[in-house]
């Protein structure tokens, strides 16, 4: 099947596919600083919804592609016919935090992605939201069985120059080698990190080949093997984390600079408060960049970041208008000054995670009172300011029930009396002097408001919880050695798929696989799922995981949280991209008022 570029249905923001027949930087100036970083069982389950009917993109061979059911999102607005991108301009955009590194394969919260992501290419690229296309490749295709997929790279991929320290590979052409090296690396193999965002690749590419399933066949082209049919490889190498460097470059590199060949380089910085991104004049795709610079912002908390956006301190932002603040942005959405793009159903799962490997979490019956205890309806309005849905872990009205069916389970409810009573009656009976425990709080104004809640309810119920706030970096290590009794958290997927979800966090040894689950059973259906290609068998698959798990309850799911990108209306061609993982690369954007 060949690929110069793949399309699927504007209405949709899924990209997973499912194959129906087998059958086929340098700094601006010498004086600028160069950039040197530190290291740093729900019930009874009623009848499954069939996923929503979606138009099929014409097939370029007998390959039927099916695209994943996902919310839509509000476009862009589309410039006047006749008016086309101009060139020039900075856009400014509020961020979150300085990068850990450059490494976009251990990196694991969209703060760093939305670095790192300007300054590298990526094999294939969601450039518009609706598609996706070849970024560093050319173009690929995939065999007849599914099970090998042969890249075309360009010829004039270019790693930037001008860093230091000074490499050899500065100013030369990616290769194949390259690629090869970078996709093991994203697998942790070489002695390296296994990547929490695009590892999960390794559940299906045949690494016990001598070649560790990547075959070099020459400098432009190469082979990825796969043990199954797995057209979900295209969501996985089209997120940010999927980043290609030279060959050996490795994470302590690129602790020290960037080595990257995407459409912005690394200007100058100030931690803690300003990046700056200016255009690669040797970037592959002629003409792009379309901006001059753009600068990422560094600031914390929502009443600071909605001033600077309606202050125009910045041009784009993020976050739920504040209640005080909610008039004043339907106003100008009203007027057209500024639009939104939504997200949803992608920050999952969202819940409180139990260390179920060890006391006092060991005990099914305590982690079920916990589950019936806490007050989602609350949860919602205070964590998330009523900007929420109820979920369990698959994806609400998609892939996973109803919100109906939802409201019907133990803890979600309503009124909630009743489960919370005979939560504090268990607590009770299994600890009638009351139980003391900690829990681990990434300690980020979200983070620590979930925390928070959290605790407070969980204080009702009879456990007396003590928050112990940590950084980013400390946190993602400690839950991956499971070094904590209880955490709060929300995950972010990338892909917002079943195949991403069950992957990542669920199967054993998954790359984040932060809670400890195991079992042989879920290992084995989740292969059997994601090889599925009819969308309802598929979906019954899903929730056959699901249940399975919830069953045994490693986590309670809570509600999460909607959210939206808002932008001033020069700012053009901002794409809504299938997740907030595969829309900073930015190259597209323009300014109309230039």
């Amino acid at each position: 099947m060949s690929h110069g570029f793949w399309r699927k249905p504007s209405l949709v923001l899924g990209i997973l596919v499912s194959l129906g027949l087998l059958t086929a930087v340098a700094c601006g100036a010498a004086e600028e600083p160069t950039p040197t970083p530190p290291p740093a069982g729900p019930g009874a389950t009623s009848t499954p919804t069939p996923p929503p009917a979606v138009a099929t993109p014409t097939p370029t061979t007998t390959t039927a592609v099916v695209a994943t059911p996902t919310a839509t999102a509000i476009p862009t607005p589309t410039p006047l016919p006749g008016i086309k991108p101009k060139r020039g301009g900075l856009v400014k955009q509020s961020a979150g935090e300085d990068p850990q590194s450059f490494d976009g394969h251990t990196a694991t919260s969209s703060a760093h992605n939305i670095h790192n992501q300007k300054l590298t290419s990526l094999l294939l690229w969601n450039s518009t939201g609706n598609e996706i296309v070849p970024d560093a490749a050319e173009s690929y295709t995939i065999s007849a069985d599914g099970k090998v997929w042969t890249f075309k790279l360009r010829p004039n991929v270019k790693f930037q120059t001008g860093y230091t320290p000074a490499h050899p590979r500065d100013g030369t052409a990616m290769n194949s080698k390259d690629v090869k090296w970078s996709l093991e690396k994203i697998m942790g193999l070489h002695g390296q990190t296994l990547s929490a965002r695009s590892g999960w690749m390794k559940e299906f590419i045949d690494i016990d080949r001598a070649d560790n399933g990547i075959e070099v066949v020459d400098d432009l082209t190469f082979k990825i093997h796969l043990i199954q049919a797995f057209p979900g490889l295209a969501s996985i190498l089209a997120i940010g984390h999927s980043q290609l460097i030279p060959e050996g470059i490795v994470g302590t590199d690129l602790q020290k600079r960037p080595y990257g060949t995407g459409p912005f380089r690394l200007k100058s910085f100030q931690r803690g408060a300003l990046w700056q991104y200016a255009r690669n004049p040797d970037y592959f795709k002629p003409g792009l960049p379309y901006l001059d610079q753009w600068d990422l912002v560094l600031m914390d908390g929502t009443a600071i970041i909605q001033a600077a956006f309606l202050t125009r301190k910045v041009d784009v932002s993020g976050g739920n208008p504040t209640a005080d603040n909610k008039a004043i942005f339907d106003k100008r959405m009203a007027s057209g000054e500024i639009y939104e793009l939504p997200d949803s159903s992608e920050c999952r799962p969202q819940a409180v995670n139990f260390n179920h490997t060890k006391p006092p979490f060991n005990d099914i019956k305590l982690r079920q009172a916990v589950n019936m205890g806490i007050d989602r309806e609350a949860y919602k309005a205070v964590v998330h300011e009523g900007y929420a849905i109820p979920v369990l872990y698959l994806d609400t009205d998609g892939w996973g029930r109803s919100t109906a069916e939802i409201m019907k389970l133990p803890g979600h409810r309503t009124p909630h009396d009743a489960d919370r009573a005979e939560a504090i009656r268990i607590i009770k009976e299994l600890y009638p002097s009351g139980l003391d425990v900690k829990m681990m709080a990434r300690n980020t104004s979200g983070y620590m408001r979930q925390a928070e809640f959290i605790a407070g309810d969980l204080r009702k119920l009879g456990i007396n919880v003590t928050v112990e706030p940590v950084d980013t970096s400390v946190a993602f290590g400690r839950a991956e050695k499971l070094d904590y009794t209880i955490w709060s958290y929300w995950f972010c997927q990338t892909t917002r798929t079943p195949d991403e979800l069950f992957g990542s966090y669920f199967i054993t040894g998954g790359s984040r696989n932060w809670i400890g689950y195991s079992d042989p059973m879920v290992d084995k259906g989740y292969l059997d799922m994601a090889a599925t290609a009819d969308p309802l068998e598929k979906r019954k698959k899903a929730l056959a995981l699901e249940d399975r798990i919830l069953a045994y309850l490693p986590s309670a799911p809570l509600a999460i949280h909607t959210s939206r990108l808002v932008v001033y209306s020069y700012v053009q061609d901002v794409p809504p991209g299938i997740t907030q993982y595969m829309r900073q690369k930015t190259e597209l954007v323009w300014r109309s008022d230039i």
